[in-house]
């Protein structure tokens, strides 16, 4: 619905500035260790590659209301590169305080899951790998969030904040949303936190998959 004005302006935040976790923190289903949270799903299309590099999926903490849009990100390389497909990825590290929101009193994060072709092998997204002719795929109705400490005080701003519809359903540690379409391409979407579910990725162009992630 809103997508692309979305993705335009998270490339916006990365021109802006963006630091990095690569690796470490996020794991496909390979990987043994205790797992804080997974996501898993189905990569169901993915835009051509236009230039050959590793292909991995990531999840980008967007912290758009603390510094002003800096981005980190926590990636893995895929296995399979023909969808459609299954992926499981095991978060199995807290993002760093840094990159989460700072809703007065308390902080919370938002990250987006999309796909992109890693030409230098640094792990993460740069200019030359992340544009919206190049990003391979995009969660496109589902956004993760991480509130590490949940208190009575961030619930009643989040209330006030007004973009998550059922506050009361967030739990602290990690959860998931999906996206709820409100209004026109003018207006923003909401988020309702939803039990973990499968979260489809597909393809920016796949116009078969669902949009409603446009929430700051």
């Amino acid at each position: 619905m809103k997508l692309k004005r979305f993705v335009e302006s998270l490339f916006l935040a990365l021109a802006l500035g963006s630091t990095a976790g690569c690796g470490e923190a996020l794991r496909d289903g390979s990987y043994g260790g205790e797992a804080r949270y997974v996501v898993q799903g189905e990569v169901k299309s993915l835009a051509p590659a236009e230039r050959k590099g590793t292909t991995r999926v990531t999840l980008a903490w967007d912290n758009w209301a603390r510094e002003g849009d800096i981005i980190s990100y926590q990636s893995v390389e895929l296995t399979s590169r023909n969808p459609p497909f299954d992926y499981e990825l095991r978060v199995v590290e807290d993002p760093d305080p840094g990159v989460l929101n700072d809703f007065r009193p308390g902080l919370i994060g938002f990250a987006y899951l999309y796909i992109f072709e890693d030409l230098d092998g640094d792990g993460m997204p740069d200019e030359q790998e992340f544009d919206w002719g190049t990003l391979r795929g995009m969660a496109r109705n589902h956004v993760v969030i991480f509130v590490p400490e949940l208190t009575e005080a961030l619930k009643a701003s989040l209330r006030e904040w007004g973009r998550i519809v059922n506050v009361d359903d967030l739990k602290q540690g990690f959860n998931l949303a999906r996206g709820v379409c409100v209004g026109t391409d003018s207006t923003f979407d909401d988020l309702r936190i939803v039990p973990d579910e499968p979260v489809t990725v597909a393809d920016p162009g796949d116009e078969s998959a669902t949009s409603c992630i446009n929430y700051h």
